[in-house]
């Protein structure tokens, strides 16, 4: 049952804030990778009964759902362990480090990414940055080699959040061998394109582990995902019990299975294979509106773009104001001196809404007129062209829904993701 139909004449004022949501998720359009829709599906198991079951490690019930998801992501991304138990990447990595580390190692790490989650004394490292080339904004492996021959790290890793071009996994697994160093990469936002056989390389062969978030670019609950290698799995499921994670939720444990369940159909990989033709057709556009794209372009769903006169943040609040919503961050360098300050624009959402390739050209020429001139004329056209698009579009499409499910999902999940 539609929440507000509930909430109607009992609380006004928690009615309101749905209204508001409902009204700002439909208005506007989110170029985050972490605020992609979820799966009706999934938002229909998370609405029922299993809600009232707490998962247990005494439960054989949930111990076989549990199992059951397990084989499942195994089998989708060719892995041969998964654990399932952390809700969040910021758990996730601390189990890694735990499991796999020793206070006090070297841990080269693509834009410095993961010190983050070091938040403990027992989780202090020696922290050594690669980044791209200054001058191609690309990854130099070869600089890399020599810098790890050099520094001799203990873990490598990878988490590509600011990167929109394809790795070759293979070569660093090579590289990391070579100086006996353990390979981690975080997929978080590139981990539906993977499953959804888009034109990237997969990390799950060559890497020792590799982590991703279950929502946004896989569109599925809020929890997250532990691929390793056999040889390290009874480490991390160790360090995971002895850290007090004893599992998701009933409800958030089978609405991930039967993700990754859908995951598997063609339906998904056509949605994947959209994604990254709306990610070229916006960096199509962006650049045709004469803005400088970071990298040159982009393999996946992410665009990045240097803004020029205004600053990343300046150009964050501008677009909000029109109804954009994206990411802003510092990519860093092989040089310590040189760092990139961008704006970041992911087509998960777009398209997972039903923004067509052409739609997306649009908008990048719209935004980068808006970001290079920002007078009223530009922010009205660019205003009114997100109106024009939202108007008719769902938060969840049912182009990128199964047709069995389809026929098949209750009403309450039409009513919680509105489709066309």
């Amino acid at each position: 049952m539609n929440p507000t139909s509930l909430l109607r004449g009992f609380d006004d004022e928690l009615q309101t804030y749905f209204e508001k949501e409902i009204e700002r998720q439909n208005s506007s359009l989110s170029f985050i990778p972490d605020e992609n829709s979820t799966s009706p599906l999934c938002a229909a198991i998370m609405g029922s009964v299993l809600i009232n079951a707490l998962t247990s490690p005494s439960l054989n019930r949930a111990e076989h759902l549990e199992s059951i998801t397990q084989r499942r992501l195994c089998e989708l991304f060719g892995a041969e362990h998964a654990n399932i138990k952390t809700l969040n990447i910021e758990a996730a990595s601390r189990v890694v480090f735990h499991a796999l580390t020793q206070r006090g190692d070297v841990v080269m790490s693509l834009d410095m990414r993961k010190r983050e989650h070091c938040n403990s004394p027992d989780l202090s490292f020696r922290f050594v940055n690669f980044g791209v080339d200054p001058i191609t904004q690309t990854l130099d492996l070869d600089a890399l080699e020599r810098q790890a021959v050099q520094c001799k790290p203990n873990l490598i890793i990878l988490s590509p959040v600011n990167y929109p071009l394809n790795i070759d996994y293979e070569r660093i697994f090579k590289i990391a061998r070579n100086v006996g160093a353990l390979v981690w990469c975080d997929m978080s936002q590139t981990a539906g394109l993977v499953a959804g056989g888009a034109a990237i390389t997969s990390p799950v062969p060559y890497a020792d582990v590799v982590t991703f978030r279950a929502h946004g670019a896989m569109q599925g609950p809020q929890s997250c995902v532990i691929l390793c290698r056999k040889e390290y799995a009874a480490a991390l499921d160790r360090e995971m019990y002895v850290s007090g994670h004893k599992g998701l939720l009933t409800a958030q444990l089978a609405a991930l299975s039967a993700r990754v369940r859908e995951m598997q159909d063609q339906t998904y990989r056509d949605y994947i294979k959209q994604v990254v033709d709306n990610a070229r057709a916006l960096a199509e556009g962006l650049k045709r509106g004469g803005l400088n794209l970071i990298c040159g372009g982009t393999d996946s769903h992410l665009v990045m773009i240097q803004t020029g006169g205004i600053s990343a943040r300046g150009a964050q609040e501008l677009l909000s104001d029109s109804g954009i919503q994206v990411r802003i961050c510092d990519m860093l360098t092989s040089n310590p001196l040189v760092k990139y300050e961008a704006v970041r624009f992911s087509s998960l959402p777009a398209t997972t809404r039903g923004v067509s390739t052409a739609q997306m050209g649009d908008l990048g020429e719209s935004i980068a007129r808006y970001l290079k001139n920002p007078d009223d004329a530009n922010a009205r056209g660019l205003q009114e062209l997100v109106a024009l698009i939202t108007g008719g579009l769902p938060v969840f499409s049912q182009r990128w829904i199964n047709k069995a499910l389809l026929d098949n999902l209750p009403s309450t999940a039409w009513q919680v993701h509105p489709l066309s």
